[in-house]
């Protein structure tokens, strides 16, 4: 996987954005319970700071609910 300026990433960074990206499939969801949704969000949001901190364009929270 490579970033937006064709810095291909670490194992590491690549694991931490499958984390980011799993997390946001698992908010899409309908069967969390609010604690599991609020807590999910937080911990998206720290993720989304890595991929932005990466240069991979993690859009906008907003559009995952947060």
């Amino acid at each position: 996987m490579k970033n937006s300026m064709g810095v291909e990433l670490t194992e590491s960074e690549r694991v931490l954005m499958e984390c980011y990206q799993n997390l946001v499939k698992v908010l899409q969801r309908d069967d969390l319970a609010p604690f599991e949704r609020r807590n999910a969000l937080k911990a998206v949001a720290a993720l989304w700071q890595i991929a932005n901190g990466l240069d991979l364009d993690p859009g906008q929270l907003y559009h995952i609910g947060a």
